[in-house]
């Protein structure tokens, strides 16, 4: 693994779950390598550790790194907290409750997935209209609280655009949406541009590769990922690494930018500095 030489860079590390890990992320110290983290939600029951991260020392205030709390339902587990009774009583109540106490939280990961299915039944884990209606409330939620939101998408490109579509003629949309873990084609980041553009109040567009999944598998993957980072700039990314083991961070940050840097030929340094810019830009940092 190439390690990054010269003087400290900041790496931020815009989506991963080091909370539900195996080992607490206090007891790994990152602070000299990394500059700061967005830790996603996934469920309910992830609040209160993510919140009491960010609360704790684990939240280095002194500039050495910063943990972004972010609350949201995961397509994956929305079957889960539906079972519990209405959202607006239950889950997405608990939702602004921590988006009121977390000024600076963002909402996520909230997404749609067309591809998880009940092992025996081989039905989706929850139906693609419920996904849509709870995508439909969180992101609604977010633009009252005007939070960023993380979005996890898979095989769900169509009712994904009539969603943005329809909040995009009500002026309901989130002012910053990053799809994390991007795996459309090409074509879908000129459709997505077009669709968020001549809005009144702008939002803003974001996109992040994870190793462990954009460049995990052949070699047909990676051309696919590269000629999509290529089509989307380096103005548009951040650097994220979807993992739950902490010690996996740094080095998975290290990939990731190394990518980038040799698939748009930009420095290395250069590709690490304009990611932590672009990831101050998302999650509203302002030092």
């Amino acid at each position: 693994m190439k390690v990054i030489a010269g003087p400290p860079l900041l790496l931020f590390d815009a989506h991963n779950h080091i909370h539900l890990g195996m080992v607490s992320p206090c007891t790994i110290d990152l602070s000299s390598k990394v500059g700061g983290i967005a830790l996603m939600s996934t469920h309910p029951r992830d609040f209160p550790i993510v919140s009491q991260l960010c609360d704790t020392g684990c939240n280095r205030k002194d500039g050495r790194m910063l943990l972004v709390p972010c609350f949201g339902v995961h397509p994956w587990f929305l079957h889960q907290v539906e079972d519990g009774g209405a959202a607006e009583d239950g889950w997405l109540s608990e939702l602004k409750g921590q988006l009121e106490r977390h000024p600076h939280a963002a909402v996520g990961e909230i997404g749609l997935d067309g591809h998880r299915y009940h092992p025996q039944s081989r039905t989706l884990v929850s139906s693609m209209e419920d996904q849509v209606q709870a995508l439909e409330a969180q992101m609604r939620v977010a633009h009252s609280y005007q939070r960023a939101c993380s979005v996890h998408a898979v095989q769900c490109w169509g009712p994904l655009m009539t969603l943005l579509s329809k909040l995009k003629r009500e002026r309901q949309l989130p002012p910053k949406l990053y799809f994390h873990a991007f795996g459309a084609k090409v074509g879908f980041v000129d459709q997505l541009l077009a669709l968020l553009s001549g809005q009144k109040q702008q939002t803003e567009l974001f996109f992040g590769f994870a190793p462990v999944i954009n460049l995990s598998r052949c070699t047909q993957q990676h051309q696919k990922t590269a000629e999509v980072i290529r089509k989307v700039g380096m103005d548009r990314i951040v650097l994220e690494t979807d993992v739950e083991d902490a010690s996996c961070v740094y080095p998975d940050l290290v990939i990731g930018a190394q990518f980038l840097s040799d698939t748009l030929q930009i420095p290395l340094e250069d590709v690490v500095k304009k990611a932590w810019d672009n990831s101050k830009r998302l999650y509203g940092i302002s030092s």
